[in-house]
């Protein structure tokens, strides 16, 4: 089902409602490089937060058709003490640049660093069936779920400065193979609760990646930076597209940014 950011939001808001108080919904977002899948996880994050925290609908109709929320230029609430909703970067589960040295032909793995296969699948499998567990709300001292995030200036994982807690009962998790219909992802794509595609043109995408890469310096100049897109980002697009667990939503990615904020409004 194709659907706006703004519906999205009320749908999961609708989903979270009928939960069972002991679980945690998990939203997976997926979709192709560049196509804007962390633009729409964080802002929506904080969104879901403010929604549930400050805008309470009072009736169903207004769970299923929420109020206006501009996500661009949400505050960003993760890390705070009341929030609900936590949103986590599948490129945490990177693996590091010391492990790919010691993969069979880690120049290869360097080069295609972002590929399926230099991520840590069996880590990241272990942090989703924690986060199946049952929540224990009455425990004395709530453990925490550790995860990892990408830092772009050491250009590698590293521990996140918060765990995820009891009160966090929306997970949102943004990547490439969130919905990958691959040995070993599939399996993580099944723990899901909602899961969502978000869809993009293919010579859209090609562009912003080339633009994000160059300007985050990866190489040097634009012609290696399209070589590298056409050989790296691109083939890993196509590897999303054609090996993809059937979504519950679809959102479209359109030409320019890709969420501006009259995108997230009704």
């Amino acid at each position: 089902m194709e659907v706006t950011p703004e519906q999205l939001a009320g749908k999961i808001v609708k989903a979270y409602r009928v939960l069972p108080p002991d679980k945690r919904l998990l939203v997976a977002i997926a979709g192709p490089p560049g196509s804007g899948k962390s633009t729409l996880a964080y802002p929506l994050t904080d969104a879901l937060n403010t929604l549930l925290l400050h805008h309470t609908p009072p009736n169903p109709s207004q769970i299923e058709n929420p109020p206006s929320l501009d996500l661009v230029e949400a505050s960003g609430t993760q890390g705070k003490d009341d929030e609900v909703a936590i949103c986590v970067g599948l490129d945490g589960w990177h693996h590091s640049r010391k492990e790919l040295d010691g993969f069979d032909d880690p120049t290869e793995a360097h080069w295609r660093r972002g590929a399926a296969f230099t991520f840590d699948l069996p880590s990241y499998h272990t942090f989703l069936s924690l986060l199946r567990l049952p929540i224990d709300p009455h425990a004395s001292t709530p453990l925490g779920i550790p995860f990892p995030t990408f830092s772009h200036s050491t250009k590698d994982p590293q521990p996140s400065p918060y765990p995820i807690l009891s009160r966090h009962r929306i997970i949102l998790i943004e990547g490439l193979y969130t919905l990958l219909d691959q040995v070993g992802w599939k399996e993580c794509a099944e723990m899901m609760d909602v899961k969502v595609y978000v869809d993009v043109d293919e010579e859209e995408a090609r562009g912003r990646v080339v633009r994000r890469n160059f300007e985050a310096g990866i190489v040097d100049s634009i012609e290696k930076c399209e070589e590298r897109v056409d050989a790296v980002d691109m083939v890993n697009g196509e590897q999303v597209r054609n090996h993809l667990v059937s979504p519950t939503y679809i959102i479209k990615s359109t030409e320019g940014q890709p969420f501006s904020a009259k995108a997230f409004q009704a």
